[in-house]
């Protein structure tokens, strides 16, 4: 039987895992991008995954119906959001599902941890277990999720160095051989029919809260790097692109 649907408004005094901070996006040649990591790598600490060098990153993108997400991403909509599910290993027993919003340079993203199970009801279009959830954010996926009529899109995988540093909870990411799978879209499986996205250079990001300290600008401006709306999920669908042209 399925889930009677919520009020849309979550049970009083639950939280929710979000956070809230400015964005900048960079492309970076990979010559540039080595040098850049080494002067990143004596100045920031690298995140938990980075310990080793670089880590692989997959996730599952939703979209709705109309595909609204991805054509907002193409209009350049100024207050647009993608939800996606993220895992760092196909073996892992817990999933990511995260709807990250977007407004202008700022950027907010709610994550909530599921299960392996539940994740793959939620790859088959089946949202009734986000209810069992306490959190805000559940009650929120559940309600878009559903009214929208959301289903899997896309598959985007790549290899990310990140850094940070603790002042304004500053986080920089280097991502390479970026790729997508728009005609497989099992987050479990790990041998799925690959196109390359990204092959020339890497995405630099910098996100922080408030501002960048002193120390970063002065490394960043050696490059001349210019701010551009690069999208990983809007560059991993070349055939939803052509079908919409």
């Amino acid at each position: 039987m399925a889930a009677a649907a919520p009020s849309c408004c979550p049970p009083e005094g639950e939280k929710m895992l979000s956070v809230l901070r400015s964005e900048l996006k960079y492309w970076v040649s990979y010559s540039d991008s080595l040098l850049l990591q080494a002067e990143l790598g004596r100045l920031l600490m690298p995140d938990g995954y980075s310990q080793d060098g670089f880590y692989r990153v997959k996730s599952l993108y939703f979209d709705s119906i109309g595909q609204k997400d991805y054509i907002e991403k193409l209009e350049g909509v100024e207050r647009r959001r993608k939800i996606r599910m993220r895992i760092y290993d196909e073996n892992t027993d817990t999933v990511k599902l995260e709807c990250k919003q977007k407004s202008g340079a700022l950027q907010h993203k709610e994550s909530l941890l599921v299960s392996r199970q539940d994740a793959l009801r939620y790859m088959e279009g089946d949202y009734g277990s986000l209810l069992e959830y306490p959190e805000e954010t559940a009650w929120r996926l559940y309600c878009d999720m559903t009214l929208g009529c959301y289903r899997p899109v896309v598959i985007i995988e790549y290899e990310r160095c990140a850094y940070m540093y603790g002042e304004y909870n500053t986080r920089i990411t280097i991502d390479r051989h970026v790729r997508s799978s728009e005609l497989s879209l099992d987050l479990f499986e790990k041998d799925l029919p690959w196109m390359n996205t990204v092959e020339d250079a890497v995405i630099l990001e910098v996100k922080f809260n408030e501002k960048l300290i002193e120390p970063i600008k002065q490394i960043l401006a050696k490059y001349h790097l210019v701010n551009v709306s690069v999208s990983k999920y809007g560059s991993g669908r070349p055939i939803m692109e052509q079908y919409l042209v």
